[in-house]
């Protein structure tokens, strides 16, 4: 807490920061400056999005968890409840924002936890000593049914860090079904590639709710997957057309604005 209060403190001090600040949220609760998106990460202390995003007060709503994860709406209906639901409602329907963004990461200890219990994914069985374990035994189940359907034991025995062939596996974000590569180029471990996959599964959970089935059927929401690299500070984004997470760089910046269904700007 030391840190917490002398990080407050300085921040007192800064007047003309606060006032920039006050200012800033002002512009927001007027509705001068509208929300254009809604954004799913993990809550790993080194995933900041807002500073690989350059993103600014008002700007995005940010909903932050163990896992990057998005409950499936079955889990719902069951009663299983969590705040994941109510965030998408917040924005996409109280806001009218049309962005959902699922962002997951490297070296991610929440999907990696998933990925160890991935033999034994019933959370009932955490639920006394472990209340990370259950959540994403919980909500990871899908990910883990895709995975085990796509890389058989016996793979993942014999290959424990890398995978001699690329992972595919079907994912539908745009309403029809893409076969989607998972690391081609085999840069990342086993554990990544898992969580790249698991990345893409949560970003198809989004659909499954049905307050935002009309947006989705019209073409008014679209849902987008992004993953963050904590050692290099890549950011790489799902491209529809290429089947694959693709660098967010100049270079393919032209190719993901047309597989979002928008015009390139004339400038930055």
């Amino acid at each position: 807490m030391n840190k917490i209060l002398k990080g407050v403190i300085r921040y007192n001090k800064n007047i003309t920061e606060k006032a920039k600040l006050v200012a800033d949220i002002d512009k927001v609760t007027r509705q001068m400056v509208q929300p254009k998106s809604v954004f799913v990460s993990c809550m790993d202390c080194r995933v900041l999005p807002s500073k690989f995003l350059s993103s600014k007060i008002g700007e995005i709503y940010f909903l932050r968890n163990a896992g990057n994860m998005v409950p499936h709406f079955d889990a719902y209906k069951s009663g299983k409840i969590s705040s994941e639901g109510g965030g998408l409602e917040l924005g996409c329907i109280t806001n009218k924002i049309r962005n959902v963004v699922v962002c997951g990461h490297s070296d991610c200890k929440a999907a990696q936890a998933l990925f160890e219990i991935r033999h034994n994914c019933d959370h009932q069985h955490f639920l006394l000593d472990s209340p990370l374990r259950t959540w994403v035994a919980l909500h990871g189940s899908r990910t883990v049914e895709k995975f085990s359907k796509i890389y058989s034991e016996e793979n993942q025995l014999n290959d424990s860090y890398h995978l001699k062939e690329p992972l595919h596996f079907t994912v539908n974000l745009t309403g029809q079904d893409v076969d989607a590569i998972i690391d081609p180029e085999n840069q990342f471990s086993i554990q990544d590639k898992f969580s790249q996959l698991h990345c893409l599964e949560q970003a198809s959970h989004v659909k499954t709710y049905p307050m935002l089935h009309s947006y989705l059927s019209s073409g008014e929401l679209h849902i987008h997957a992004l993953w963050f690299d904590v050692y290099t500070g890549n950011v790489y984004m799902f491209s529809v057309s290429q089947k694959k997470f693709i660098l967010v760089d100049d270079n393919n910046f032209d190719i993901l604005m047309q597989d979002v269904g928008e015009s390139p700007p004339s400038s930055f």
